[in-house]
């Protein structure tokens, strides 16, 4: 598949890229994906897999520019639990 971007649309990559929200075109095109990816409808019968929640919540961090400090997911949820 080959795509053409619009001046305003690869304008928009590289103030993504300048910005930090992304590090690289690939990255932001990713999370632009992920959006899109998210907002397809479901079939009823089709559970998320636990690689595509962690795939979202890796995204999640990168976009929001949120760090665990070198911990982990399940680290943090051991360190909740009485």
């Amino acid at each position: 598949m080959t795509i053409t971007l619009r001046p305003e649309q690869e304008q928009l990559l590289r103030e993504a890229i300048r910005s930090g929200l992304a590090q690289s075109t690939d990255e932001a095109l990713d999370q632009a994906l992920d959006t899109l990816r998210y907002r397809l409808p479901k079939p009823a019968d089709e559970a998320e897999s636990t690689a595509t929640v962690a795939r979202r919540l890796a995204s999640f961090g990168k976009r929001h520019g949120l760090s665990l400090g070198g911990s982990t997911i399940k680290d943090l949820l051991h360190e909740s639990r009485p």
